[in-house]
């Protein structure tokens, strides 16, 4: 390896011109960093970590003189403690933010933690420091060198070419296997933000007891389980299956995710004449489903199946349960049947399929389903469900049905608590993406509401906005000054099959210029956000209440995700909201497009103080911590594994039998469009019980 030139670092003092100049408000520099430790010798060890800009090396290196009477976990604390110290000087006083962290380890280490993904290792002591205090994301690589500033210079380097070219707040490029289009989570295993005594302090110990149970019977058993879907990034799908991939990773399970190649002409078929028609926010004739949009897409489901998933692939031949999330790819259902017939098949409907829709003959709605469900879905041994009757479409046999509620993360950068100067820092970001989108930024000093949502017709930002404007009116009809009077936010990410973002992203600028909006349009601060999670995270933290005005729904992980913060929720009574918000506790229900009682609840909210206060002792009560534990990643994954192990035939001592349908019903909906006695039940209730 050649030599890589580098200036040592310098910590500046506290009143000394760039530091002073570093306090201002000017976005603070990404760089990357990396940190190289030797072994532990005659009683020191050495350490070295070297920042990178993309340009220029600075570095530092140090001793540390081991205690002879600290025992071994208290030095490396200790050491620890040191190490993110210096590195949080040197950022602060010199104004940058440190997007990643690569910490290098010779082979012996790198195999050791490789193989062990549950190890108390130092290193993996360390790369969770630098998430949790410095909000780096830290990875692990090996390395080599002519000297340990050599190797920490090499680590920068390599985290930097990870990185970039990236946003602030986001994580390492997703990394896709080529040969078989499986996402490789946290960059194949490099990447360690968590351990698992992280995921058990957040989870109560029933539900971690059982999860490490159900884990080793799934290890006992060499159960193989994996995921299908059309993305590994943008939309609730993809977080959770990163989350989920993570915490199997961590207890050992053999747990992988695969997506389809992309195609923009098949997600336009799928966002719009399946997801959007389902919903039911479109009843136009030019989005029922062609034979051509049929063609299409079979074919590409097939030709992704063909190539990588299919006979000799190692995915769908070895596995022994199989969950398929929503319909984007569920045409290589039957393809699995014949490939792996004692594969367990589950399919999981994430999105509101309006049953009453769907059970009309003639509508597109049920042409769609029937389809969907003939050609495909029906072949499948189980069909989850968000619990809400209506969601369950006509033929789905009840007795194959289970309910499940969607999960976000909470230490991932979607929920990990954050200092105020990370909130600070992500405002300022937050603001230079409005900039350059034409939009105005969040100010300082005024209160904001906030929806965080994609661009997307069934999220009702056209409410979102007259809600707001009757909230300024009834604002001001009160005295109060409209330096007083809080912002609106509008923001949420995009993703790769999702075509209409754009569209009504185009909509809702053009909205706010019409005469009605346009006293406003200076306080709505609207912005497409890139891939960061940690800034969404920090920018609904920074909010005063959160709104969520979808007009169809599935289960919302914004709004767990913002109760969990303890931001009182306003939302419609839509799809699985219902089941979220506990009204006049832990937020506001509203009926849909009653934007007056929108505004009604903010203005209340908003000058009423006791009575906000009292959302927020509700929702930071141990009652409430405890509810939401069921729409976090332990609890879900607990879920899955038990599904696993009760289907698979794999060590059950079974007989694999052909997949025989149960007889079709007639869904959730009767003829006359009222929803009929159905008995499905929670997955948790199985495993609750049997606990």
């Amino acid at each position: 390896m050649s030599h890589i030139p580098h200036r040592k670092f310098s910590i500046l003092e506290a009143g000394s011109p760039r530091y002073v100049l570093s306090r201002k408000k000017a976005i603070s520099k990404p760089i990357y960093m990396g940190v190289a430790v030797s072994q532990e010798s005659d009683g020191q060890v050495e350490w070295a970590c070297s920042s990178y800009d993309g340009t220029e090396f600075e570095a530092h290196e140090d001793t540390f003189i081991i205690d002879p009477s600290s025992s071994g976990a208290d030095w490396l604390e200790q050491l620890n403690n040191i190490i993110i110290q210096t590195v949080r000087d040197f950022a602060i006083t010199h104004n940058y933010r440190i997007q990643g962290v690569c910490i290098g380890c010779d082979d012996k280490t790198a195999k050791i933690v490789a193989a062990n993904p549950s190890l108390k290792s130092p290193i993996r002591s360390m790369c969770t420091r630098f998430w949790f205090d410095l909000d780096a994301v830290p990875c692990t690589y090996t390395l080599r060198g002519l000297s340990l500033t050599e190797e920490a210079a090499s680590a920068a380097r390599k985290v930097y070419d990870w990185f970039t070219p990236q946003f602030p707040g986001s994580i390492p490029r997703i990394a896709v296997d080529p040969e078989t289009n499986e996402v490789l989570v946290d960059m194949d295993g490099h990447c360690h933000m968590v351990g698992l005594e992280h995921f058990e302090n957040t989870t109560d110990k029933p539900t971690w007891d059982k999860l490490l149970q159900l884990a080793d019977q799934c290890k006992q058993r060499k159960l193989k389980i994996i995921f299908f879907n059309s993305t590994p990034q943008g939309g609730g799908v993809a977080l959770m299956r990163h989350a989920t991939i993570r915490l199997m990773r961590l207890l050992g399970v053999d747990c992988r995710w695969f997506v389809a190649k992309p195609n923009p002409d098949v997600f336009v078929i799928t966002k719009r004449k399946f997801h959007n028609v389902f919903q039911g926010v479109t009843q136009d004739e030019q989005y029922r489903l062609a034979q051509d949009d049929k063609d299409l897409w079979v074919e590409w489901c097939e030709n992704n199946f063909a190539n990588y998933w299919g006979q000799g692939k190692g995915v769908v031949d070895t596995a022994d349960v199989i969950i398929m999330d929503d319909p984007q790819v569920s045409a290589i259902i039957p393809h699995i049947r014949k490939l792996n017939p004692a594969a367990r098949i589950i399919y999981r409907s994430h999105i509101e399929i309006r049953a009453d829709l769907a059970s009309v003959p003639g509508s597109m709605q049920h042409d769609l389903w029937d389809f969907l469900w003939s050609g495909f879905i029906s072949k499948t041994d189980l069909f989850i469900s968000h619990p809400v009757a209506g969601f369950i479409p006509p033929r789905v046999p009840l007795a194959k049905v289970a309910l499940m509620p969607a999960a976000t993360d909470e230490l991932d950068g979607l929920n990990k608590k954050m200092s105020h100067s990370d909130i600070e820092y992500y405002r300022r970001v937050f603001n230079r993406c409005a900039e350059d989108q034409g939009s105005p930024g969040i100010s300082s000093d005024r209160p904001y509401v906030i929806q965080i949502a994609r661009f997307d017709p069934a999220k009702g930002i056209p409410d979102v906005i007259e809600a707001y404007r009757a909230f300024r009116e009834q604002l001001a009809a009160r005295g109060m000054e409209e330096d007083s009077q809080p912002q609106l936010v509008l923001c949420g990410h995009g993703s790769i099959d999702d075509p209409d973002g754009t569209v009504v992203y185009d909509q809702t600028i053009q909205l706010l210029n019409q005469p009605e909006y346009r006293p406003y349009a200076q306080d709505i601060c609207v912005a497409r956000l890139p891939a960061s999670d940690q800034l969404l995270c920090s920018i609904l933290r920074g909010s005063f209440c959160a709104l969520q005005l979808s007009h169809r729904e599935g289960f919302e992980v914004k709004v767990t995700e913002s109760l969990a913060k303890y931001k009182p929720v306003i939302a419609y009574r839509s799809g699985g909201i219902p089941l979220q918000i506990e009204d006049g506790k832990t937020g506001i229900l509203v009926e849909r497009g009653n934007t007056k009682g929108v505004a009604d609840a903010l203005t209340r909210m908003y000058t009423d103080s006791a009575y906000y206060q009292d959302f927020i002792n509700e929702l930071r009560t141990k009652e409430q911590d405890s509810k939401r534990q069921q729409y976090f990643t332990p609890f879900q994954s607990v879920n899955w594994l038990y599904l696993a192990t009760q289907l698979a035939y794999k060590g059950n001592g079974e007989a694999v039998a052909e997949n025989q349908p149960t007889e079709d019903v007639d869904g959730t909906y009767m003829g006359n469009g009222e929803v009929r006695q159905w008995n499905a039940k929670y997955v948790r209730e199985y495993w609750q019980n049997s606990a």
